[in-house]
């Protein structure tokens, strides 16, 4: 098993009505998050370095922020809304927080469901 790289440990949310919009109105299907950055299954491809704004809507978490997409390529199908789950492109994103309390949510939204993997 590979060690873990990433700065922040991630949590899976496929098929926790998790879902959200980019860039005007194109659904999105979270697969999985951390507080630096995300990824999403979506209907279109994207190209790394592109930012768009992002409304994300999670169990107890409502987000509208920009993101960086990092990444994207090809991806398996999946839970979600329909047009990101049949699509099968995925995209890795980071956060480019405009407030620092909107990263505050997120960290704490995280610990709690973290906690209670645990």
């Amino acid at each position: 098993m590979e060690p873990e790289r990433r700065r922040s440990p991630r949590l899976a949310v496929d098929g926790a009505a998790s879902g959200g919009v980019l860039r005007a109105g194109v659904p999105v299907a979270l697969r999985d998050i951390s507080a630096g950055g995300l990824c999403l299954r979506l209907p279109s491809s994207l190209d790394p370095g592109e930012i768009h704004s992002l409304t994300l809507l999670l169990r107890g978490l409502s987000l509208a922020t920009p993101v960086r997409i990092t990444r994207c390529g090809r991806g398996e199908a999946g839970p979600g809304p329909a047009a990101a789950r049949d699509a099968g492109w995925e995209a890795g994103a980071e956060f480019l927080w405009r407030d620092a309390s909107d990263a505050a949510a997120v960290r704490g939204w995280l610990e709690g469901r973290l906690s209670r993997a645990s």
